[in-house]
């Protein structure tokens, strides 16, 4: 595991939008996943206008999506598709078809596995960007997760629930979704974990501190021969890296 050290959160921000954008200068027909989440939108920001800036295109590449809620209607606001295709899809001028949206309104058992087959057709993911949950979750797999579980259906905890509802108004919050598993996630070639802010404090302590331990989804990460952590001073405040 590599950790970056930023010295503010655009900093950070910056960091891992660079790591996109440069990829997919230098390989242009790059599969890239997608994370969501209040942390990445401005990932999604600089990556966009670094991309437009110096016109590098974006035609070739293909696109994951790392989770997305079930019992939506098509079309909702609230849905990780709608977020994407405002975020990504739209300023980028890409195309629908250059992105695997999870197929949550087919049955759960053949989305999954679909979703599956759909990754391995396109020879698995180059960079595959992450966040945190304040509870150490990863995607969607939530405490308790296992190191071996695959693309699944996931029951939300309250502690989720609670922090996402903000997304959702009028309280029609899911409570399940489908999402990437551990297993699923750790065969990309590349991990990019963004954590900025102090509510990501201590599930970033959790993870510095412990290994494969399911209470903390995200140490399983760890093992991952290029797992890139990187890391604003709020959300590093409760670790100590010197020697």
């Amino acid at each position: 595991m590599r950790i970056i050290m930023s010295d503010s959160a655009k900093e950070a921000v910056s960091t891992v939008a660079t790591m996109v954008f440069e990829l997919i200068g230098s390989h242009p027909n790059s599969v890239i996943g997608l994370a969501t989440g209040k942390t990445m939108e401005p990932v999604y920001e600089i990556w966009s206008q670094l991309a437009l800036d110096n016109k590098i295109p974006h035609d070739k590449c293909f696109f994951f999506m790392l989770d997305e809620y079930l019992g939506l209607p098509p079309g909702h606001q609230g849905s990780f598709r709608s977020y994407i295709e405002k975020r990504v899809l739209a300023p980028l001028k890409l195309h629908a078809n250059q992105f695997a949206f999870h197929p949550v309104h087919a049955g759960i058992d053949q989305a999954a596995s679909h979703y599956e087959q759909s990754l391995k057709e396109a020879g698995g993911v180059d960079l595959q960007l992450l966040g945190i949950g304040t509870n150490g979750h990863v995607g969607f797999n939530e405490p308790g997760s296992s190191k071996n579980s695959r693309t699944r259906m996931v029951e939300l905890t309250n502690e989720t629930i609670n922090t996402n509802q903000i997304d959702f108004p009028n309280g029609d919050m899911p409570s399940k979704a489908l999402s990437m598993g551990i297993e699923t996630i750790l065969e990309a070639k590349k991990l990019v974990m963004l954590a900025t802010g102090q509510s990501k404090a201590d599930a970033i302590k959790y993870l510095l501190n412990h290994h494969d331990d399911p209470k903390c989804p995200a140490t399983f990460l760890k093992n991952h021969p290029n797992f890139i952590l990187v890391l604003d001073p709020e959300a590093a405040s409760k670790i100590n890296l010197k020697i």
